[in-house]
């Protein structure tokens, strides 16, 4: 079978459609996020408003009373430092897998 390139123009032609269909799509997505993000909103504000203070201070007793206990301080230390390792700077690495040019 003989390779005549006239399957490159067909390629670039799906490869061109993907991209209009992704730039399409990309505003779609973004109201979809604004829509959600409003939702979160109302539904805090609705939550904030609506239940009385005295029963966020019943709900969260149990959260004071555990936050006293000393495992409670190891598990805060542990993620205070696993947040300090993941967050450090780290010089940059260039694994892009490309040939490489001295041969």
């Amino acid at each position: 079978m003989l390779m005549t390139g006239q399957g490159g123009a067909a390629y670039i032609a799906a490869q061109q459609k993907e991209k209009n269909m992704a730039e399409d799509s990309k505003g779609s997505n973004l109201v979809r996020l604004a829509v959600g993000a409003g939702i979160i909103a109302a539904g805090a504000v609705a939550l904030a408003v609506f239940v009385p203070r005295r029963r966020w201070q019943q709900a969260a007793a149990p959260f004071r009373a555990a936050m006293e206990l000393p495992i409670a301080a190891a598990i805060a230390a542990w993620a205070t430092g696993l947040w300090d390792d993941m967050t450090a700077p780290t010089p940059p690495s260039f694994d892009d897998m490309r040939p490489f040019d001295e041969f």
